[in-house]
């Protein structure tokens, strides 16, 4: 353990229903999930002096969030306004403000509906592009859709192959999804499916995108000697990292990393921060807001060699069920729906304690998380 201070763990994990349709109060979300991680750990919310919430603008803050749980005051709080490796930036910056005394037991939350959650989608605008997208215009770069269409192209012509490793993560995901009955895509796929799916940018295809929802994830962190007298068996934050990359303010087609942009750095600075190794990790939670970024992930992690994840998952198998490193074992974002990163972290805390049922990876001790992409990427390793 190398990170400074106090040593952190998560007591409690929960979640809100998680659904697809209709426009709900946040507010009912984010409480929802509240109270569920709060009965987890076994504590009221006035126990709660630290709050942290990744958020766009429109969604719910930690002052509302606050006053609907009655908490009657917070040492510490921070609403992480769109930059920042997603919902685990909330995450880390609870276990920071555990970990430093500024709080004694610390919120960390996501919540977000379709109507503010940036939900990508292509249409004509003959509107002038402006700043240095009247360069990237006429080559197609619209969005994060088109960039990541872009990403694939790159990858299939630097590496060789038709995009079999993109298949394989959207594969896997609903594989594990069909075992969560909090996903909302339970429905395994097959290959053929994938491939005759609609593209939504050549040669992007729908099935290497994520599935908006409406939903609120929670995780409650505190000190590891509170941890010892809660409900749960406590899961300790080993370690964890950001990375920016170079030239951050930079658009993403701009990067010194087209493929993997700060994604290596973050890794090196993760495995740089614990006696941990990659062998020691048993299960893996990897960002996929889009299959290109979990692919990016591992590589980028070290479990395999660059270009070589296809070769690796071998059809599948490594990161399925009964895997040498199951991964995303919710079904993550392509399945379970997109929460923006935070069910990556509770996911891992679930498979540490034991309590994923059908899903449950044996003797599951260590879990690295990661989340986002560009230069905003973070990274975090959790063991028992």
């Amino acid at each position: 353990m190398t990170t400074k201070g106090r040593q952190a763990a998560v007591v409690g994990v929960g979640y809100s229903d998680l659904f697809r349709h209709g426009d709900p109060d946040p507010r009912r979300l984010a409480v929802q999930a509240s109270r569920a991680a709060l009965d987890d750990a076994g504590l009221g919310a006035a126990d709660i002096d630290g709050m942290f919430h990744f958020r766009f603008d429109g969604d719910i803050s930690v002052h509302q969030i606050q006053t609907e749980l009655g908490i009657p005051d917070l040492a510490v709080y921070s609403d992480t306004m769109v930059f920042g490796p997603s919902g685990l930036a909330s995450v880390m910056e609870a276990a920071m403000a555990v970990e430093s005394g500024a709080c004694e037991v610390a919120m960390a939350i996501r919540c977000i509906t379709r109507k503010t959650g940036h939900v990508g989608a292509l249409s004509t605008d003959d509107a002038p592009a402006p700043g240095t997208y009247q360069y990237l215009a006429p080559f197609g770069w619209g969005n994060v859709i088109t960039g990541m269409a872009l990403r694939k192209q790159r990858r299939m012509a630097e590496f060789g192959g038709g995009g079999e490793e993109y298949a394989l993560v959207a594969l896997n995901a609903r594989k594990w999804a069909s075992q969560n009955e909090r996903a909302v895509l339970r429905e395994e796929i097959t290959s053929e499916q994938y491939w005759s799916a609609r593209p939504v940018a050549d040669p992007l295809l729908v099935l290497d995108c994520d599935y908006p929802v409406n939903g609120a994830v929670v995780t409650i962190i505190t000190t590891a000697e509170r941890a010892a007298d809660l409900r749960q068996r406590p899961v300790y934050i080993d370690s964890y990292t950001y990375a920016s990359g170079r030239n951050p303010d930079a658009p993403w087609a701009f990067g010194e990393d087209f493929l993997y942009t700060s994604t290596r750095a973050c890794a090196d600075r993760l495995w740089s921060r614990t006696s941990l190794t990659r062998e020691d990790v048993d299960v893996a939670q990897i960002y996929d807001g889009f299959t290109h970024i979990t692919v990016s992930w591992i590589e980028a992690l070290g479990f395999c060699g660059i270009g070589e994840f296809a070769s690796w998952a071998d059809g599948g198998k490594t990161i399925g069920p009964g895997g040498a490193l199951p991964m995303n074992t919710s079904g993550g974002h392509l399945a379970e729906g997109r929460v923006h990163g935070i069910q990556f972290v509770t996911e891992a805390v679930l498979q540490l304690r034991g309590e994923c049922g059908v899903r449950q990876v044996q003797d599951a001790n260590v879990s690295v998380v990661t989340n986002a992409f560009g230069s905003q990427t973070g990274a975090m390793l959790l063991r028992t």
